[in-house]
């Protein structure tokens, strides 16, 4: 074993303290850089730009086109944001006239492109043929028809067309004919008989 002198010693001691405190110096300061860079990486700012124009596509509904006639005051075509309602519609058309029935017309239902809305007059419901609404051979809509006109289908009475109505409001707009079949008291027989004379579009 090598023998070191006092002085020695002493020189070996405070050159390993100046080893530590200069590790323990470069491990503080990478710790700290380390640290900073963490912050700044998740402080990173967003171009303001960027965010307006992202908020903008993400709030700017679709815009489509309805057909509002019938007893209005401003009958007409009209130009509406997708999730807008009928009575929305009837609004843009300066509202309905005194003798206009809206009982029969589902007010909070959305509107669709190139729909047709029809604001009848009172009275007139009960007492018109299903050709003065509906041309013959033209396919009833089932996701935007009254009671009235799904009545005028093979076998659908009152109670039935109330339930469609009611279905469609509560579960959404039918996707295909079929789904028509979902609605109680609505089988494959009694579709059979109006398939023909119904769409979705």
């Amino acid at each position: 074993m090598p023998y070191f002198s006092k002085k020695q010693q002493y020189a070996i001691v405070v050159i390993l303290c100046f080893i530590l405190a200069f590790s323990g110096y470069v491990i503080y300061k990478n710790y700290k850089l380390k640290n900073e860079f963490v912050v700044n990486a998740s402080n990173e700012s967003v171009p303001v730009e960027r965010i307006v124009e992202s908020e903008e596509k993400k709030e700017k509904p679709l815009e489509i086109k309805v057909y509002v006639t019938g007893l209005v005051k401003n009958p007409g075509v009209y130009t509406m944001k997708e999730g807008e309602r009928i009575i929305d519609a009837i609004n843009k058309a300066g509202g309905p006239l005194e003798e206009a029935d809206l009982t029969n017309i589902n007010l909070a239902q959305k509107v669709k492109d190139e729909q047709m809305i029809i604001v009848p007059k009172k009275g007139e419901t009960n007492n018109i043929s299903p050709t003065s609404t509906i041309q013959k051979n033209e396919k009833i809509n089932i996701n935007t028809a009254t009671k009235e006109e799904l009545q005028t289908l093979p076998g659908i009475g009152p109670v039935t067309a109330e339930r469609i109505i009611e279905f469609r409001e509560n579960k959404g707009s039918f996707k295909k004919i079929e789904d028509i079949m979902n609605v109680p008291r609505i089988g494959p027989k009694m579709f059979e008989q109006i398939k023909d004379k119904i769409t979705v579009d």
